[in-house]
């Protein structure tokens, strides 16, 4: 499946008229800094790259509700012209969003590597449902095919992680014991609802049963079977429909605590049995899981560990490097996966020695502190 007809599951003539015009505001935007031969195409990912974009109701006028991510596919650009165009479209993307009305964000693909591109879980979402909103319509056809039923299992240990994250955001904010106004209320349960359906993927792809369209995803899930299925598919209809039809003001009377502890909960139930499914391993407790020696699957000994190793030199200093080279060796993708669970199962506890001996912090160090070090790793490679 790739172009699909419309950009949102159920939106009515007025909530896809304007989200066309939104993608020609766009590409007008990325044609006036790039044009053929090098321009090859504006692919739009996501929601509404698939058909199932979500939007709301404004003062009777219809308004995209999820951000707008697009691929521009580019050929014969030398690495100081394509820095430079990332540059440009960065500066574009922020002055689309006062335009559009949600974020705009801008990669650059390189049309020569599509053949060898990497079988992700973005890719092959990518490729099943995507709209070419200017350019070359069958820009990606040189994409080797990628069956969802041969994706690497550890691109959803990747995807937990990175949902679990924005759960680390909400517990920090709750450590800070700050009222929750409607703006952070509405980011708040947003994350708590983006947990629920990676937990959601996370099962599917446990059981080789993954699909990227949320319909399929609602189907799918009702033939699985586990324990606690019944109360996980309870929250998870109220996040698929928050997907597509935001309303977070009806929770403006919940218990966020209540709520966190809930998804948290889940989160880590899932983690635990999605890793046991894809590692065949048990794990006992947390801190089995945050040793070194349990794989995460991200690339450390793919990549090679020599290029780890640089990497950690590069990025932790040579005192790191020399400490523990079990960590060294590997991603630091998979110092955050190993830390993670134990941040969310004991906040505000000092931390374990095994999320300091992952993340390369001093023993002891208050959970606080611990959380502001591990999300500005995240935010450099999740």
């Amino acid at each position: 499946m790739s172009s699909p007809n419309r950009f949102t599951l159920d939106g009515d003539a007025a909530v896809e008229a304007r989200i066309t015009r939104d993608q020609v505001v766009v590409a007008r935007a990325v044609t006036a800094l790039l044009q053929p031969p090098a321009f090859r195409g504006l692919v739009l990912m996501g929601g509404y790259g698939r058909g199932e974009g979500g939007y709301v109701w404004r003062a009777g006028n219809p308004e995209p509700y999820n951000d707008y991510d697009y691929f521009v596919v580019v050929r014969g650009l030398s690495r100081a012209a394509r820095e430079a165009l990332s540059r440009d479209l960065a500066a574009a993307a922020k002055a689309l969003e006062a335009k559009v009305g949600v974020e705009v964000d801008f990669a650059l693909l390189r049309e020569e590597r599509l053949p060898a591109a990497e079988y992700s879980l973005m890719n092959a979402e990518m490729l099943w449902g995507h709209r070419v909103v200017a350019g070359e319509p069958n820009v990606l056809a040189a994409m080797p095919p990628m069956p969802f039923t041969g994706l690497p299992l550890g691109e959803f240990t990747r995807l937990l992680l990175n949902r679990g994250s924005l759960l680390l955001m909400n517990q920090q904010r709750l450590a800070a014991s700050e009222a929750l106004d409607a703006e952070a209320r509405e980011v708040f349960f947003k994350f708590l609802f983006k947990a629920v359906l990676a937990c959601g993927d996370a099962r599917l792809a446990g059981y080789r049963r993954y699909h990227p369209s949320y319909v399929a995803k609602a189907e799918r899930m009702k033939a699985l079977d586990w324990l606690g299925k019944a109360d996980f598919l309870g929250l998870y209809q109220q996040a698929w429909e928050h997907k597509f039809h935001p309303d977070y003001g009806q929770f403006h009377q919940e218990d966020p605590i209540a709520w966190q502890g809930r998804v948290v909960g889940l989160w880590l139930e899932t983690l635990r049995w999605f890793e046991q499914v894809r590692t065949a391993l048990i794990i006992p407790d947390w801190t089995v899981y945050g040793s070194p020696r349990f794989p995460k699957a991200q690339g450390g000994r793919d990549w090679g560990g020599l290029r780890n190793a640089a990497i950690t030199l590069r990025d932790f200093g040579l005192a790191e490097l020399l400490r523990d080279p079990r960590w060294s060796l590997r991603y630091p993708r998979e110092r955050l996966i190993a830390a993670l669970p134990l941040l969310l199962a004991s906040p505000g506890a000092s931390v374990a020695p095994a999320v300091a001996n992952a993340l390369a912090l001093t023993p002891g160090l208050a959970w606080s502190e611990a959380v502001i070090a591990f999300l500005a790793l995240w935010r450099r490679f999740a």
